[in-house]
This record gives C-alpha cells, structure tokens and sequence, in this order.
C-alpha cells in the first residue's frame, strides 16, 4: 500500500454563455468606412471552476465576428482568473463586482486567409442576480489579418459591452438544474 497525499480536484461548477458587442463599431464606426452600426460580436462560453478563496478559473472557448468590409471572423480558446471575494463592508454594489482576466490563442480568418493569434481580456461584471451579469470587456488582440493584408502587424484594442447568463449552475449549493436549462 503507497502512502500518497491526497489533493484537491478542481471540478466545472457552472457553464455561462456571454455575448457582447464592439461600443465604438456600434456607436461611432471607424475609419475603414465601417459606419456606426456595424455589428462585431463576442461569443463565448465560460467554463467555471470551484470558487476559491478569492475566485475561481475560467476556461473560455469564445468566438468573434465583425461584419466589417471582408467580415472578420477569430476562433480562440482562453484560460484566465476571475476574482469576485472582495472585502467592502459598506457598498453592496462593489461585492457584487467581478474581475476576470482571461489570455487566449487561436485564428483569425479574412480576406479568405487564416492566420494564428493571441488575445488578452479584462472584463469586468456586474451580478444582478444569480444568473445575469452585465459586463464590459477590455480586449487587446494581435491583429494577423492586417499583416497578411497590409503588412500592418497591429496589436489592436476593443471595449465591448454585453451580457452573460448562467444557465447550469453545478455547484453543491444547488439541488437542481435551473429550470430552463432543463427543458
């Protein structure tokens, strides 16, 4: 028999599914001739870990497009932190704040090539209740396209603003599935 220590295994408490969308595509356009409207959405799934002493891992497998001129289109998968344990004893709304940091690598396919890339987030939320979050999303992302198309290797920053919503909850804290998660 082999004495060996026992260690704690991090196991998926909850899966959330997030969209967001560009603030300054939407609101202002940019100088490519893409007019205020044009629409770049964030898709992810955020794979949740066990809450920990000051928050919990994320594993986020997340999706982009923008109908820009040749639409741009960014598969990835992250992994990063969020922290949610916060010691404020007279501001409600600052407990219920997250901080999520979240480094990714995958694809960037336009002007019908595909290119690797990298992505950084910063995302912070704001729980309404046990299910829904608001959240703004600061993102740098190593732009592979342009160098493909203009010889232009850009690191670019976005700022998004969106939803997440947390369907399944798996925590031992909850006896059942949410009841739309079941259907």
């Amino acid at each position: 028999m082999t004495l060996l220590p026992q260690e704690t295994c991090t196991s998926q408490e909850k899966v959330s599914l997030s969209i967001y969308q560009d603030a300054r595509l939407m609101a202002l356009g940019d100088k490519q001739r893409n007019k205020a409207g044009t629409m770049n959405l964030l898709l992810n799934v955020k794979l949740q870990t066990k809450q920990k002493r000051y928050g919990y891992m994320v594993i986020v497998p997340e999706y982009e497009q923008a109908d820009l001129q040749d639409t741009y289109k960014r598969l990835s998968l992250g992994i990063g932190y969020t922290f949610n344990r916060f010691y404020f004893p007279n501001s409600a709304f600052l407990r219920r704040m997250e901080l999520t940091t979240t480094f990714s690598y995958g694809v960037i396919n336009r002007f019908s090539h595909t290119e690797g890339s990298w992505s950084c987030n910063g995302e912070v939320s704001y729980r309404i209740n046990d299910w829904l979050k608001f959240a703004v999303v600061h993102q740098l992302t190593e732009r592979t396209d342009l160098l493909f198309r203009y010889q232009d290797h850009k690191i670019r920053y976005s700022f998004f603003f969106g939803l997440e919503f947390n369907p399944f909850d798996f925590s031992k804290k909850s006896k059942h599935v949410r009841w739309y998660a079941a259907l």
